[in-house]
């Protein structure tokens, strides 16, 4: 994976800090933190917090202790550029890296960082991704990473344009049809060729849960092995 330290590397590094109380006993696996982001859930409950602190500042697996001064940093250990990352006075920076991550211990944690990967190896911008498609020097045949990197990528746009001129009708007519082959022609292009997010799919389809795009996807798949008029529709759009 390439990072842009400067966007991702205060972010990512409090996301793994706080993987020992992203937990169901600490009212923290993926569907409680989804509740209190949308202020279904008690994000303040005081005795619980102090629990999830207390675990925090406890688990001598992680290496935030090391990070907000509770124990000796082991020689392998570099700590001083992701807090530099987190500002605060000189001195101070670790008591600011603390206050940043145990913050989001009371009010509920954030998104996973994983969900922000773009071409399924960088972390950053689009912008960072250009200027890395600039700099590529890795043989592409051995390297995945440099070759989906390598790949100008069309954009979904295009891809329903496409569709759109191959079917004969617009987007919005089969849009909304479950099961529909120029809908989920759309789908599976989205993710083969342009590497669109399921969850962006589903906003664009109109449908709540990105479950849904994933098995219009495989379905259509299956389809597409066995059926020609499928196989040349989808050839001519490509």
């Amino acid at each position: 994976m390439i990072l842009d330290a400067e966007q991702w590397a205060l972010g990512l590094s409090r996301y793994i800090h706080l993987n020992p109380v992203r937990t169901s006993r600490q009212g923290l696996n993926k569907t409680q933190q989804q509740r209190i982001r949308v202020g279904a859930g008690d994000a303040s409950e005081a005795a619980l917090v102090r629990e999830r602190t207390t675990t925090l500042r406890r688990y001598r697996w992680s290496s935030y202790r090391a990070y907000v001064g509770l124990a000796k940093a082991p020689g392998w250990l570099e700590c001083r550029s992701v807090l530099k990352l987190g500002g605060g006075t000189k001195g101070g920076e670790r008591k600011s890296y603390r206050e940043y991550v145990e913050g989001a211990v009371r009010e509920g944690l954030e998104k996973s960082p994983w969900e922000e990967l773009k071409e399924q190896v960088v972390l950053g911008t689009q912008e960072f991704v250009v200027g890395l498609r600039q700099q590529l020097a890795g043989d592409e045949r051995e390297q995945r990473g440099a070759r989906r990197l390598r790949e100008q990528r069309p954009d979904l746009g295009s891809v329903i344009r496409c569709v759109e001129d191959v079917r004969g009708q617009k987007w919005d007519q089969f849009r909304d049809l479950h099961a529909d082959t120029g809908r989920d022609l759309v789908l599976y292009l989205g993710r083969k060729v342009c590497g669109t997010k399921l969850k962006d799919l589903a906003a664009m389809a109109g449908v709540k849960e990105y479950a849904t795009v994933a098995m219009a996807v495989k379905r259509y798949e299956a389809r597409l092995k066995r059926q020609r008029t499928l196989q040349e529709e989808c050839r001519r759009v490509e």
